[in-house]
């Protein structure tokens, strides 16, 4: 008889998403809570683009959908939680968010109230203190969230550091991926699939193309990206994604011919756009405000790509050198010209891509990381 696992996390409301609770029910009697269905534009596209019940007559899970209340993806909780909690009898109950986001201690309280006898554990990607009195607010939360729960996943190895330093054990966290990638619309294309889809997007069907996709914002590094590649003089850079710096770079492409800009895109149209590209490149800072306090705590596109077989490079900032598992592929945040380097060596070279789809393919799929959980959680379970 499989063991039951109640997941709860806002992360599967999008469709593409679930694919790792599919490879997860493979292991599990799994229920998963999500948010309802978004009525509002996302990305200026409408939320159905991202989150649909078209997966629901094969799905080898329960997925329940409740009502958010709160403002942001740390301060909501779920209506209704309750009733699921005392609806029957779980083994395991999981939840994904940081570990001072409401919604982590509102399950927290309802699994000592109605599943006494379940092991709880959490996922988080926290991979940095906070400094001056954020820091010191968030201390004692620490203590209290490892003090209370039974195993913890961390998405990177930072953030595993992180709750180990306020007391979980070491053979109680996991360092893994959150979400898996799909190999099965995220694969390499050929010579004429490429200039088939360079014609879709717009895109010069010979030319050496590096290109980045997601958030279009300063410290994904984007200035940088834009400097190394004028410094080459004979590629071409693609940017899809929306953010504070389109129209900083709508601007800079009056002047740069070489300079693509795509409008963002669904979940499902990221791969057509990755198998486009000769070199991916995610040049992400790191930031430490009192305002913004980040460093990339995964970076999902850089699996994405090296799924696709195109050559991924990265900073040295946050998981990402722990994520790409090549140093020829790692350069310092915040240096083009050390950028641009990169990018020459891979202009006539293809090792790194295929050492890296074999990583994706041995690692980063949806099942890797579904059996990586599994076999964590079902030791602990044992134990």
């Amino acid at each position: 008889m499989r063991h039951s696992l109640l997941l709860v996390g806002h992360t599967y409301a999008a469709l593409e998403n679930r694919k790792k609770l599919q490879a997860l029910a493979a292991h599990f009697d799994l229920v998963c809570v999500t948010s309802t269905i978004e009525q509002q534009l996302v990305l200026g596209r409408p939320s159905a683009d991202f989150d649909n019940e078209s997966d629901a007559p094969a799905r080898r899970y329960q997925l329940i959908r409740l009502q958010r209340s709160g403002h942001t993806s740390t301060t909501f909780h779920y209506t209704g939680l309750a009733a699921v909690m005392r609806s029957r009898r779980f083994d395991v109950v999981l939840v994904e968010n940081e570990p001072w986001a409401r919604v982590c201690w509102q399950v927290r309280l309802l699994k000592s109230m109605f599943q006494t006898q379940a092991l709880f554990g959490e996922f988080t990607w926290e991979n940095i203190e906070r400094p001056g009195w954020k820091g010191f607010m968030l201390a004692p939360i620490y203590r209290a969230m490892t003090a209370t729960t039974d195993f913890i996943i961390a998405g990177n190895q930072a953030a595993s550091r992180l709750v180990q330093k306020y007391g979980a054990r070491a053979d109680a966290v996991l360092i893994s991926p959150q979400l898996g990638v799909d190999l099965i619309n995220h694969l390499p294309a050929s010579s004429v699939e490429r200039t088939a889809l360079r014609q879709d997007c717009g895109l010069p069907a010979d030319s050496f193309i590096v290109g980045y996709c997601g958030r279009l914002t300063e410290e994904k590094g984007l200035i940088e990206l834009l400097q190394a590649c004028e410094a080459l003089q004979n590629v071409h850079l693609a940017i899809l994604g929306s953010g504070s710096l389109g129209p900083w770079l709508k601007s800079q492409q009056k002047s740069r011919p070489w300079l693509h800009l795509l409008p963002a895109r669904p979940h499902f149209e990221i791969p057509a756009f990755l198998r486009c590209l000769n070199v991916f490149v995610l040049a992400s800072k790191p930031v430490h405000t009192m305002q913004l306090c980040w460093e990339e705590q995964f970076g999902h596109v850089l699996i994405e790509a090296m799924a696709c077989g195109i050559a991924t490079l990265g900073s040295d900032s946050g998981a990402i050198p722990e994520v790409i598992g090549h140093e020829a592929a790692v350069f310092p945040h915040g240096d083009s010209i050390a950028l641009a380097g990169r990018i020459r060596s891979l202009l006539h070279e293809s090792t790194i891509a295929q050492s890296q789809l074999d990583r994706t393919r041995r690692l980063y799929t949806n099942d890797a990381v579904a059996a990586q959980w599994a076999a964590f959680i079902q030791h602990r379970l044992a134990a």
